[in-house]
């Protein structure tokens, strides 16, 4: 088997690759600026699941708010003609799949400002952040239906 060879660097404190690199290969460099979100497989499994009752542009809207969305519990602050523009959908189409996934739970309306409403990820579905933060911002967290509420009529008044 060989004599073990140490898995540190002791000079530099860096972790040393050892069977996984050939002579000449370099060791993968993870500070390319990328972000890693915690999300919920199950959840995203029945959201994506035939008869959840989302829509294709559900799907597409919250994949958008999954990989655009500021870290933590942030919202995304762009307008339905932003995110419609990027997804090539009308801001009507976009604002109703913000609704439809805002009343199953997968978004949460945080803040208002005048008449437009900006929405985050629900940090039980998927959270942008080190797993203490998502622990602690889940405690007040509703769950996300998996199968998609029907929209309330308004009841007209005679």
């Amino acid at each position: 088997m060989g004599r073990a060879r140490p898995a540190v660097n002791t000079g530099t404190g860096e972790y040393v690759q050892l069977e996984l690199l050939k002579e000449n290969d370099r060791p993968y460099d993870w500070s390319g600026g990328g972000r890693h979100v915690n999300a919920s497989k199950k959840l995203g499994a029945a959201l994506w699941e035939k008869g959840s009752g989302y829509t294709r542009n559900d799907k597409l809207v919250y994949g958008y708010y999954l990989f655009n969305s500021p870290p933590g519990d942030e919202p995304l602050r762009q307008s339905f003609r932003e995110i419609g523009g990027s997804l090539e959908l009308r801001p009507t189409a976009v604002g109703k799949s913000v609704g439809n996934l805002n009343r199953g739970g997968f978004l949460l309306e945080t803040e208002k400002v005048g008449r437009v409403k900006f929405y985050r990820l629900n940090s039980r579905a998927a959270y942008d952040g080190p797993s203490g933060q998502q622990r602690r911002a889940t405690e007040h967290a509703r769950h996300p239906v998996t199968t998609c509420p029907p929209e309330k009529k308004e009841e007209e008044t005679s």
